[in-house]
């Protein structure tokens, strides 16, 4: 049975307890066999994340002006607010504009031949293009209001519902790229009647989809164009609108029917789709060629996004370290996010679990002359990965694949350095400690386990357009397979269950990456601590 590898969220690895095949890919991958359904002995080992909380100071990693809380009835929004806010707007950009106006860039539009995406900017302008979309937000939720905010919030959906109607009716590709076309003149090409194609179309315009120069006459705007050029992005929005849309209306009965929330059987996208404690969401989609190849590509589109891009493993840049020790201040140095030198040194071997085609490690292997490395996937994956995984000899020669289910017992034994990217938000603590225990007799004291994931951190301590983008995705992964995004304490929960001899050695990210390289080494000598880290905690799940 096929399998999809959700990139940034999902991971190609979903058991099955009906089906011998059953794992997602980057394109499609096929499972081996599938662990039983596993079910925590208490909610404490159902991690549940933070509530949020009110920020009554600004915080140290962005400069967006923040408003502190009043009493209940007093105007906490002073004009002084509004004002400062309008003038960090202006000023930041004047800054951006004037980097476009120096370097002889086309400035930002959505006119149809406007570029699709900002162009790399140096620190300080991209600072500047942040700080604007941050006042901007809130200054529009300021002029907004509370009521109005809550009111229409409630209709979010909408855009979604519009872009699915657009999307599944090919609607972008109808439209010439060069001109402008009627509706009467659309509506022949569609089956689609009058009344619903004018009205999603000039919904969509409210977002900037397409434009109505004239009464009755439709034309493409940058955003609309890219339907037509990206299949990639047109892969990400069908999978987004058709697969995770109508789970998301039925988690709420998910959460009513199972409220433990942690079987991959049980989730809005079973309910919406008809398949509670019949299979996980990677084997449906395997069932369909079609639906894996978008999920695929909606998944290339995403981990292509800013901030996920494979560089940020490699580039010698700013990188904060937290939780390295009970109590301990967070560090800064200069460096790669995922610092291999020792490794490299020594000619070490790094093994990457569910590592789909190996463009981690070939990206890696760049970078890191010395290292061996071993991609582990399901068969079919791994036999449908291109050969060679390089076109440079020397890196490709260091390339090794291999068939494994990382739901059963690690076969590479003694490497080095252990690397589980996109995996471990895609399953439920019961699923994720089981992961890292079946690694277990395959470590040598020293050997390191590196998690590249998400990392969340406290509320109102991330970029708020990050925040907001990695607590939607932690969203997802509770509609489509009760998994979680994790926060600092929660990999450190996750090692402790898994092993009593995990040292944890902190969560590392790099400046502009939204992903995190989380760590703990193997030191079987290691003393535990039992008042800190009890037995009976680390091992209390029934795997």
């Amino acid at each position: 049975m096929a399998r999809l590898r959700l990139a940034t969220w999902p991971h190609p690895t979903s058991p099955s307890p009906s089906s011998p095949d059953s794992r997602p890919l980057d394109c499609i991958k096929q499972s081996p066999r599938s662990p039983p359904e596993l079910v925590p002995s208490s909610f404490e080992e159902k991690k549940y994340h933070h509530c949020p909380k009110i920020q009554l100071q600004p915080d140290t990693t962005n400069t967006m002006v923040r408003i502190a809380p009043g009493p209940r009835g007093k105007n906490t929004a002073s004009p002084s607010t509004m004002i400062a806010l309008a003038q960090k707007i202006s000023a930041e950009t004047e800054k951006v504009d004037a980097y476009f106006r120096d370097k002889g860039l086309p400035a930002p539009s959505f006119d149809v031949d406007a570029p699709s995406d900002f162009p790399k900017m140096p620190d300080d302008i991209s600072r500047s293009r942040r700080e604007v979309i941050h006042a901007t937000q809130e200054l529009h939720d300021l002029m907004i209001g509370p009521r109005e905010s809550v009111r229409w919030m409630a209709w979010d959906f909408m855009s979604t519902q519009c872009l699915q109607l657009i999307n599944h009716y090919g609607i972008a590709q109808l439209v010439p790229l060069d001109g402008s076309i009627t509706l009467a003149q659309l509506e022949a090409k569609t089956t689609l009647d009058p009344i619903n194609l004018a009205r999603v179309v000039r919904y969509g315009a409210t977002n900037r989809l397409f434009q109505e120069p004239r009464p009755g006459v439709i034309a493409h705007t940058a955003a609309s164009r890219l339907l037509v050029e990206d299949p990639s992005l047109r892969a990400w929005v069908g999978f987004n609108t058709e697969d995770l849309y109508p789970a998301s209306a039925h988690v709420l009965d998910a959460l009513r029917r199972f409220p433990e929330a942690t079987s991959l059987q049980r989730t809005g996208f079973n309910v919406a789709f008809n398949t509670i404690d019949q299979e996980p969401m990677f084997v449906t989609f395997g069932r369909d060629a079609e639906r894996a190849r978008r999920m695929g590509n909606a998944m290339r589109s995403l981990t292509g996004g800013e901030g996920y891009e494979l560089a940020h493993l490699t580039t010698v840049t700013t990188t904060t370290t937290t939780g390295a020790g009970q109590g301990a201040a967070a560090t800064t140095a200069t460096g790669p996010l995922l610092d291999l030198a020792a490794e490299d040194a020594r000619g070490g071997t790094l093994v990457d679990v569910g590592g789909s085609h190996g463009f981690a490690c070939a990206h890696l292997a760049e970078r890191y002359r010395g290292i061996q490395f071993v991609v582990q996937d399901l068969a079919r994956t791994v036999e449908s990965a291109p050969r060679p995984a390089h076109a440079d000899a020397q890196v490709a020669r260091r390339i090794q694949f291999e068939a494994h289910d990382f739901f059963t017992e690690q076969p590479v034994r003694g490497a080095d350095v252990y690397f589980l990217r996109w995996i471990m938000h895609n399953y439920s603590t019961p699923y994720a400690v089981r992961i890292l225990r079946n690694l277990v007799p395959a470590l040598k004291p020293g050997a390191r386990v590196v998690i590249n994931d998400h990392c969340l951190r406290e509320p109102g301590e991330e970029d708020p357009w990050d925040e907001r983008h990695i607590r939607g995705m932690d969203l997802v992964m509770m509609t489509l397979l009760n998994a979680q995004e994790r926060g600092e304490h929660d990999f450190r929960r996750l090692f402790e269950m898994a092993g009593d001899h995990f040292v944890f050695k902190g969560v590392t990210r790099a400046k502009d990456c939204r992903m995190s390289i989380i760590e703990a080494v193997w030191e079987p000598n290691e003393a535990i601590d039992e008042v800190s880290h009890p037995r009976h905690e680390r091992s209390s799940l029934p795997l």
